[in-house]
Formats: C-alpha cells, structure tokens, sequence
C-alpha cells in the first residue's frame, strides 16, 4: 500500500527534489501527467527520480489527448492501494474526475493558486468549492493560500507547507561579500505577458542610473528588446545549475508578475543572497519576503510604489542584506517535507 500517491502536471525538477525527500520515509507513487510542455526548457525537467512514478502521456503536455489520459489515470488509481491521493491542483479535468470519482476521505489538494490570482465570487467560486467539498485536506503553498481557502469557506484541514517543491542547491559554499547597493537587478524566468515586464522594461528604461538583467526567454522577447534602453541586457535562457554566476553579481532580485501562483525563483534569490523586491501579486511575497524582512514588495503596476521600494532597499541595504543572511533553509525545506504526513 502507497502512502501517498501525488498526481501532478510534469515532473518539475523542484518537485521531483520534493518527492525524492518524502520517498525517504513513506511509500510514494507519483503520476505525471506528461513527461514534457512546450513552454518548458528541458532543464526544467532534468532531476534523477528515487520513487516509482508513472508517466501518463509521453509528449508535450498541450498536447494530450485529456479524455484518454483521464482515462489512465482512474484505471491506475482502480489497481493500486493507498492511504492518499494528492492532486496537483484544480485546473485540469483529470483532478477533476479523480476527485469527483475518488473516496472523499482520501483526496488532498496541494494548492499553489493563492487570494492574488484566484476569482472568489460568482460562477467561478462555486465551481471551486464543488471541488474542495471533494478535498479533505489542502497543502497550501503559503499564507495567501490559505487566505483563498478562508475565502472559499473550505472547512477542512489546512496545511502550510511554505513551499512548492525544493531547490536545486549548490554544493560549494556560497558567499555574498558584503558591499553597497550599485543599482543592478536582475529577473530571472519567462518573458511572458503575466510576469509584466512591460511594465519593468519601461520604468527602467526612464532611469538610466538603474541597470536591469533579464535571464529568460518567451514569446515577449521581442516585443521588449524593442522597448529597452541600454540600461537593459538581455542574456536569453540560462541552465539552471549555471545560475549562481549571475545572482552572485547583482544587488537584488525583482520580479514584477502580474500573476505568480508561488515564484520559486525568489527563494533561489535568497539562497544566493539577494534581497527580493516583488508585486504584491506574488504568492511568496508575505512568507518569503515581507515576513523574512528579505526585501519589499510594490503595488502591481505602480510606478511610484516601485519608486518608493527601491529607494527603501538602498537606504536599508545592509540591514536587508544580514537578514538574507540569516535564513534557514534547512529548516524550510524540512518545514515543507514534514508537512506531508498521513
């Protein structure tokens, strides 16, 4: 008997590195719906698996055919035993059919939708709570996930897990020396309409004393390049393990998404030193940043409120900087791996 079998949309490199830590001490199977996405880097999904798992749909993600993968998954579900299942969410109609289908008592829902990017009133919340009558218990990623579920009057169990999977850490030790703020930020994802880097490429561009990196590539590549000024580089996708050169040379990281259901990328920030400035529309924007003291967060598409953080972190710079350091990472990820338990 499984004690847990975790259905989810890839299998992420951060949540494989989750998973591979909660194969340590209960039986696992984890179902991926699809080996590959288009939008997706084959880094994305580079990590060694330690558990049985079970690929559903071998190509692209977009792809599928989602009857038939609805399909194959009930009829693997039908021949395994297990103490719980936990889906990897509510948007796909294969959550749908396994918690509808499913036994209630044994359905959990690992949540990374957060009050930011969630519809909470009309049509949309009573689809959700249909859902989440079918949820015993929710591993919510953070404390605005668990807002959503107050919203949604959820009156099952809540966890938070402070997380959606685990980073890929260095294994030299890594230090920042100290030093004075000098302007230089940096992004580090998809150059895609909802990370709103519209909105950042034009502010930057107006401040020439500012100088914004871009590591990433999207269907918005173009579109801002055309936009940018000099104080703006662009170096295109970069390997993941390759990262740390990059973080290690600037002041501080930002990331102005108008939707981000979590953003791993702020806590590999942190772990290579930088403080964070982040929309107030960033899932991780309360646990990671405004309660760690690791940097501030701006109103969404304010220029002002923008302004305004940015001359915060300059003139708090090293204050910013030791509480950076001073994060357990150990102890979050433990947090986030002893959260699964049955």
């Amino acid at each position: 008997m499984y004690d847990f079998i975790f259905i989810t949309h890839l299998p992420a490199f951060y949540k494989i590195n989750l998973y591979n830590e909660i194969a340590k001490n209960f039986n696992i199977m984890v179902i991926f719906i699809s080996a590959s996405s288009k939008i997706r880097n084959p880094n994305f999904t580079d990590a060694n698996i330690n558990f049985p798992f079970k690929i559903i749909n071998n190509g692209n993600f977009e792809e599928r055919r989602k009857l038939k993968s609805t399909i194959k998954i009930m009829k693997l579900l039908h021949a395994l035993r297990y103490k719980e299942i936990v889906l990897g969410g509510w948007d796909l109609i294969e959550f749908w059919f396994v918690a509808i289908i499913g036994r209630k008592n044994n359905i959990a829902l690992s949540l990374e939708s957060s009050i930011y990017d969630s519809a909470i009133t009309g049509l949309k919340k009573i689809i959700k709570k249909i859902f989440l009558s079918r949820i015993k218990k929710v591993y919510c990623s953070g404390k605005p996930h668990k807002m959503l579920m107050v919203a949604l009057n959820y009156s099952g169990q809540c966890v938070i897990t402070k997380g959606v999977g685990l980073l890929n850490k260095n294994n030299t030790k890594l230090t920042r020396e100290e030093k004075s703020f000098n302007n230089k930020f940096i992004y580090v994802g998809r150059l895609s309409p909802e990370k709103n880097l519209n909105f950042l490429v034009s502010y930057f561009s107006q401040r020439p004393h500012l100088h914004l990196s871009l590591i990433g590539d999207g269907p918005s590549k173009n579109e801002l390049i055309a936009i940018s000024s000099k104080n703006i580089s662009f170096y295109g996708y970069i390997n993941n393990n390759s990262l740390d050169k990059y973080f290690l040379s600037h002041d501080a990281f930002i990331l102005p998404s108008i939707s981000e259901p979590w953003g791993l990328v702020v806590e590999e920030a942190l772990y290579y030193g930088l403080p964070i400035i982040c929309s107030n529309k960033v899932g991780s924007s309360i646990d990671l940043v405004s309660d760690l003291k690791s940097g501030y967060v701006f109103n969404i598409n304010d220029e002002q409120s923008l302004e305004e953080v940015i001359q915060k972190l300059n003139n708090e710079y090293s204050n910013i900087l030791s509480n950076v350091k001073k994060i357990d990472f150990n102890k979050i990820q433990q947090h986030q791996i002893r959260s699964y338990n049955v």
